[in-house]
């Protein structure tokens, strides 16, 4: 049977003893005294060597993150069955995070202890502290959608609607067809009092009411101005005094919905960052991950994450109130365009723009499960230089964060603290990882990062 696999992460107190006893399998499995294959981060399983040698590499490198079966080891089929319930879950595997999150802050919700927090952290003299009036709606919220779909259901209400929406999503249902699902689901195969949603519509208020929605802001044609704050009731451009709205090219007249809503050629869909941001500590996990670049990270000379480079020190040095606190994030940003319709013989061009977490440990921070959406800019033709005009949502939300902040809920050190963010960009001028500061002349700066790798 194959030891326990629970030590996969080095930052583990028992991570030497694993390695030795996964030497010890090893060589006894595969019958050899002289090389195995190594399945350290740095070799991954292509190279042989000494004992001695592995050893070293796994307690250097850290071995393959998602290396659970060890087939090149001797580790055969059915063999470890028994033993599953040690083996730690991989970042990579889908878990519950509205369940962990709810038991975070509620664990009488699923029978928990709260003894069994590890309240000796990130030097809080505070043991418990009652969440912030955003965090207590978000967890109230959270907890009524998690209650049973219908009475001795085991899926909840609102795992159950993510599901049913993301099957949506992939299979383009359209709204209507949506809701004659939904309509079909709670009238005649769900059980009687079942809490399903009846429509589309009231599906989608759930994921609004817990802050995942996004903001529309209509766009100029033509890429020249937002229509939001003072030019948000414009009609037409004030640049290039295009309309604003879709004309029917038969009376000239413009395009409206069956609400009476006039309908725009352009539209950006933003991400605001803020509550994503809260969200990142409202979970122990990934609260405590946030931290990981300062508190776990293996200061021995080898370059595996950014916060090893001389920049980041540098910036520390220069920042020394931003840097103080381990939970400030830090952002990479990253934007290309694509082409959304596979079938389509008509050129078009969709540009999301990405935010990346460099707080997290190096195997999580770009993961795409961890990229964090900032914006969608429409085709059919991607922004080109005018792409600073659609980053302004996104430039103010960072130029707040930096100065003024944020007050975010601490889930793993049970406190309320107030959160800044950083954006690190890569000047092609300095060469140097340098955080923006938000000036018109330095604007070009943006454009810059979008055009190259970021990390």
């Amino acid at each position: 049977m194959a030891p326990s696999k629970g030590w996969s992460d080095r930052l583990n107190d028992v991570y030497l003893r694993g390695v030795e006893e996964f030497l010890d399998y090893a060589f006894k499995k595969t019958g050899r005294r002289g090389e195995i294959r190594c399945p350290c981060v740095k070799c991954s399983n292509t190279y042989s060597a000494t004992r001695e040698v592995v050893g070293t590499h796994l307690k250097v490198y850290g071995i393959i993150r998602n290396y659970t079966f060890w087939y090149h080891h001797g580790e055969r089929v059915g063999e470890s069955e028994s033993n599953l319930e040690s083996v730690q879950q991989s970042e990579d595997e889908p878990s519950n995070e509205m369940h962990d999150i709810l038991r975070d802050l509620y664990p009488e919700f699923c029978g928990q202890d709260t003894n069994d927090m590890d309240t000796d952290i990130f030097a809080c003299d505070i043991h418990k502290e009652e969440p912030n009036e955003e965090a207590n709606k978000f967890y109230r919220l959270l907890r009524d959608f998690e209650q049973p779909l219908y009475q001795g259901s085991k899926s909840s209400k609102l795992s159950c609607l993510v599901k049913l929406l993301h099957i949506k999503s992939f299979g383009r249902w359209s709204n209507e067809s949506f809701t004659m699902l939904l309509q079909l689901l709670k009238d005649e195969l769900l059980p009687q009092g079942s809490n399903l949603p009846q429509s589309y519509y009231d599906a989608k208020k759930v994921i609004q009411d817990l802050g995942l929605s996004y903001k529309k802001i209509d766009a100029c044609v033509n890429n020249c101005i937002l229509y939001w704050k003072e030019d948000e009731r414009l009609n037409f451009c004030k640049i290039c005094g295009y309309s604003r709205w879709k004309t029917d090219k038969y009376n000239g007249e413009d395009k409206v919905k069956t609400n009476g809503k006039r309908i725009p050629k352009k539209i950006l869909r933003y991400f605001p960052l803020k509550p994503r941001l809260q969200r990142l500590f409202m979970s122990t996990k990934t609260a405590s991950l946030m931290r990981w670049h300062k508190d776990k990270r293996v200061d021995d000379g080898v370059m595996r994450h950014l916060a090893d480079s001389m920049a980041w020190i540098s910036f520390d040095k220069l920042h020394p109130n931003f840097a103080s606190d381990s939970r400030n994030v830090r952002l990479g940003l990253a934007s290309d365009g694509f082409q959304p319709f596979a079938n389509s013989k008509m050129p078009y061009s969709v540009w999301p723009v990405l935010l990346i977490p460099y707080n997290l440990p190096p195997w999580m921070c770009m993961k795409q499960s961890n990229f964090i959406l900032s914006m969608l800019i429409p085709g059919p033709e991607g922004p080109g230089d005018a792409i600073d005009i659609y980053l302004q949502p996104l430039v103010e939300e960072l130029r707040e964060l930096w100065e003024t902040g944020i007050d975010t809920f601490d889930a793993y050190a049970q406190c309320n603290f107030k959160l800044h963010a950083v954006y690190y960009g890569l000047s092609m001028i300095s060469c140097i990882w340098e955080p923006i500061s938000w000036s018109t002349k330095e604007s070009w700066l943006v454009l810059v990062v979008i055009r190259t790798p970021v990390g």
